[in-house]
């Protein structure tokens, strides 16, 4: 095997790394909209490892450019469908989207916060936020 070789089968088995990640730690949440996280890694690493194996096994070219092409949109397009995919989820357990006085609302404080200063005491974390 060639250098060129290792270094595109290594990307291959990046990808795979990546789908295989991201499909285990979708697979391991909780809640739908935890799990929506996990898709990052194999929309962003994923399609830049198979983008490079790509470019680099057919040179530059239709395919590549076509390659390309496809990952800009699905690196442009995966932030807006996760949002809208969210808030399907969100107005299926709540009746709608927008956030209403009432709504339950998940807020995990920090223990450790760089900005907040030593004098201010920890409690005092969502009247800082306001």
């Amino acid at each position: 095997m060639t250098v060129h070789q290792i270094v595109v089968s290594g990307l291959l088995v990046a990808v795979v790394l990546a789908c295989w990640i991201g499909a285990l730690g979708t697979w391991s949440m909780s809640h739908p909209i935890q799990s929506l996280h996990y898709l990052a890694l194999p929309a962003t690493a994923g399609i830049g490892a198979l983008t490079l194996a790509v470019f680099m096994e057919t040179g530059l070219g239709a395919t590549s450019m076509k390659t390309l092409l496809i990952a800009l949109v699905i690196l442009a397009f995966n932030s807006v469908v996760t949002h809208a995919t969210a808030r399907a989820f969100r107005a299926r357990e709540l009746g709608h989207w927008e956030p209403l006085d009432g709504d339950p609302m998940e807020f995990v404080p920090s223990t450790h916060h760089p900005a907040r200063s030593e004098a201010e005491p920890a409690d005092n974390v969502e009247e800082s936020r306001a």
